[in-house]
């Protein structure tokens, strides 16, 4: 722990460290999953938009669709259901429906596109705010910690006519009141660009290997932040009124894309658009030429997504593009300290960490969903 020259502490571990597998250990077998191919019609999910396990072992899902929030018990068995669309308390009437991340309580929050609704852990309306910055809608919501939400917004920036836009695409994040609805705090960071081909007169847009978009998550008493490639290994910490309460940074050197490194990162796209056998050879020569022609990144990013579990730790996904690799995430303790590194299982995307387990949802080969729930062993 140091102080940079403007006096915010700096939280540095080596990243050798930080990256050693901390002795926590994610089972691959699921204890149960919800969800079912054919069946009955409360576990048939046209797409998952949120899961949570509650304090008395229940699940909470959300069915995007339906904007239904359905209630199943320890085991995966199905109890009630509240919220639908509507006009009604509690309702939905927009098509986005999406459970808002809600660390160390088990207040529900869902968010519609425009308006945030707020439900206790039977799914009983409590109320709902209008989300709204600078008078337009955001694009998510990350999350709503004391008094105040975090939302982010963005804006993809393409050209018509090929190559990179002239002007960036860009993430903005904001922290607004619940009462006034004005920012306490706000950010402006470069986004993900994009690469437009134009073949045939039609136009093709790619994004960039290795430009991510940066990655938010609140919690009870701050938010964190990390930014993408060219900050290197660096996620920012503010509390709950928007001031940089801290750096958290690994000590290990940054690196360019190389040339294996388009290699892994083509083979990813392909494997992720799950193409036959017999073009993958062709598909191959033809997505690699054309990243070939793109401006990569001065930096391959480090972290790729950021959530807080349910004991208030900031757990950080590293950033993935060889099939190969394990779906890792690296621990930081309330200090900022790199505590080590979790394995988690492949293809399941996290939605929440307990104690004792994660929750996720899996995607079979025909693209349906479940919930997953997966032992996590070594904690004290």
């Amino acid at each position: 722990m140091e102080r940079d020259s403007t006096g915010v502490l700096v939280a540095t571990t080596l990243g050798a460290r930080a990256r050693t597998p901390v002795g926590w250990l994610v089972d691959t077998i699921p204890e149960y999953q919800i969800g079912e191919v054919e069946g009955s019609e409360p576990y048939l999910f046209t797409r998952i938009a949120g899961a949570r396990r509650l304090l008395d072992g229940r699940v909470v899902v959300l069915d995007r669709e339906s904007c239904e929030l359905r209630f199943f018990d320890g085991e995966g068995g199905f109890l009630e259901r509240t919220g639908g669309r509507g006009e009604g308390p509690g309702e939905f009437t927009r098509r986005l429906c999406t459970l808002v991340p809600s660390p160390g309580t088990d207040s529900l929050r869902a968010y519609d596109g425009a308006r945030l609704s707020f439900f206790d852990d039977r799914g009983r309306f409590s109320h709902r705010l209008p989300v709204l910055w600078q008078g337009h809608r955001v694009a998510s919501v990350v999350g709503v910690a004391s008094k105040s939400v975090l939302v982010e917004t963005r804006r993809f920036v393409t050209s018509p006519d090929g190559g990179l836009a002239s002007q960036p695409s860009t993430t903005k994040f904001a922290l607004l009141g619940f009462e006034s609805g004005r920012a306490v705090w706000d950010g402006f960071f470069l986004g993900a660009q994009q690469y437009t081909f134009v073949l045939r007169n039609y136009p093709v847009i790619y994004f960039v290997p290795f430009d991510i978009l940066p990655s938010a998550a609140i919690g009870m008493d701050g938010f964190f932040l990390t930014l993408g490639e060219e900050v290197g290994p660096e996620i920012l910490e503010f509390d709950t009124s928007g001031r940089l309460r801290r750096v958290i940074r690994l000590d290990e050197p940054t690196s360019p894309p190389s040339p294996d490194d388009l290699d892994k990162y083509t083979e990813f796209q392909i494997d992720r658009r799950n193409v036959p056998e017999d073009y993958r050879e062709r598909y191959f020569e033809v997505e690699r030429s054309r990243y070939q022609e793109m401006p990569l990144p001065h930096n391959i990013p480090v972290f790729s997504r950021l959530l807080i579990d349910d004991t208030g730790l900031l757990w950080a996904e590293l950033y993935r593009f060889d099939v190969r690799a394990p779906a890792r995430w690296l621990v930081f303790g309330p200090n900022g300290e790199g505590l080590g590194s979790v394995d988690m299982p492949l293809d399941l995307q996290v939605w929440q960490i307990g104690h004792d387990f994660v929750l996720g949802v899996w995607q079979d080969e025909h693209e349906v969903e479940y919930v997953r729930r997966h032992a996590l062993s070594g904690r004290r």
